[in-house]
């Protein structure tokens, strides 16, 4: 679980860091670099626990369309969903994380999960969390997908669903989330023999850069059809969910 130091610094950072925050619902910097980084890729163990969670929160739950929208209280509310999902991905193995290997700090993460076709109990159901802001995105990413089945219309057994990529703001304009998504791809197909990967897109930035690695759109909804009033600071360019998924 998350320390009490990490808990504490995130809270001191709260009011100040979301003008330096990146996700890929932020639009790509203009950024160049003059001699980039050294960057490692490598797969996210237990080690990586402290310095993800804390990615996540810092950039994540401040830039993602939604939770601007419904104006989470940062950093205390999306931390039981935050835990859960980086156990969960931990356990799965086939989440990625990228290294400035000079500084040995995490700069970006994909957290990805493996859904199985004959799961019995559900982790992430909408009910088993508190906060109800949480559960209403949930929902909108539940109707997202209506009624599709996706292991049908995959004719898959076990899916990898990338929930959630968060990028370091002073290292954007280097395809890190490009390459995040495609060691994903490829660690889910040679190494888990999966037999396909989806995502609910909630900004138009994070639907291109999956579009990019060959994913397509199944299902939308607009957000103001969904609910005019709360998400009516929607109506932009990210201004939709797309349910994207790709055969492997």
């Amino acid at each position: 679980m998350h320390t009490s130091r990490v808990f504490q610094r995130l809270t001191e950072r709260s009011d100040s860091v979301s003008s330096t925050s990146s996700c890929p619902s932020t639009p790509p910097s203009s950024k160049l670099w003059f001699e980039p980084p050294n960057i490692d890729i490598c797969v996210m163990t237990i080690e990586h626990r402290e310095q993800v969670f804390e990615l996540v929160l810092d950039t994540f739950f401040r830039d993602e369309p939604l939770n601007k929208c419904l104006a989470f209280d940062l950093p205390t509310e999306p931390i039981e969903f935050a835990e859960l999902v980086i156990s969960t991905a931990i356990e799965d193995q086939c989440s990625f994380v990228t290294i400035d290997v000079q500084t040995q700090k995490i700069i970006g993460v994909i957290l990805n999960i493996i859904k199985s076709r004959s799961q019995n109990i559900d982790k992430f159901h909408i009910e088993n969390f508190r906060s109800e802001k949480l559960r209403f995105i949930l929902n909108v990413l539940q109707h997202a997908h209506g009624t599709l089945d996706l292991f049908k219309e995959m004719n898959a057994d076990r899916l990898l669903h990338v929930v959630i990529i968060a990028i370091d703001a002073n290292y954007r304009g280097l395809r890190l989330t490009e390459k995040l998504i495609h060691a994903s791809l490829e660690r889910a197909k040679t190494e888990f023999h999966l037999q396909g990967a989806f995502s609910e897109a909630t900004s138009l930035y994070s639907a291109k850069a999956f579009r990019k690695q060959g994913f397509q759109i199944y299902n939308e909804i607009i957000y103001t059809k969904y609910d005019a009033i709360r998400l009516a600071n929607l109506a932009g360019e990210h201004d939709r969910c797309q349910l994207l998924a790709k055969q492997l």
